[in-house]
């Protein structure tokens, strides 16, 4: 299990922190220990809900990385966000949810192709307003 922790401790960037009281960590130093927690026992089902929230640009990037190689590595991931490039970046199938419904689930190139629309963003305001 220490090789573990200490190789999440290093994947997420925060070997200077290891120490540290979480109450003292920034809100973004808060939310990579809260998901280095959470895959700690290498489940193989993760669910990331927002994960990217409170996190500059760049620990938003190396996120995105560090969920680019959970899939890798065979990892069953249910990720919910509203930032659509995000979504367009790491997701096999898209849930359009809405008002607690699904309006639409495929794969990117479908629901581009299902709606004309290129971007993700608006392939969701075309079902949101009604138009799929």
């Amino acid at each position: 299990m220490k090789q573990r922790v200490d190789y999440l401790i290093e994947k997420f960037g925060i070997t200077k922190y290891a120490s540290a009281r979480v109450d003292k960590l920034s809100a973004g130093m808060k939310q990579k220990v809260s998901i280095a927690r959470t895959v700690v026992h290498d489940p193989p089902l993760l669910i990331f809900d927002e994960p990217s929230v409170g996190l500059d640009v760049l620990n938003a990037l190396e996120m995105q990385e560090v969920i680019k190689e959970f899939r890798g590595h065979g990892k069953t991931i249910l990720f919910s966000t509203h930032i659509m490039n995000e979504a367009e970046k790491l997701c096999d199938r898209i849930a359009i949810i809405h008002a607690g419904r699904i309006l639409a689930c495929n794969n990117l190139e479908e629901l581009r192709r299902v709606t004309g629309e290129r971007y993700l963003e608006d392939i969701y305001i075309h079902y949101v307003r009604g138009q799929g």
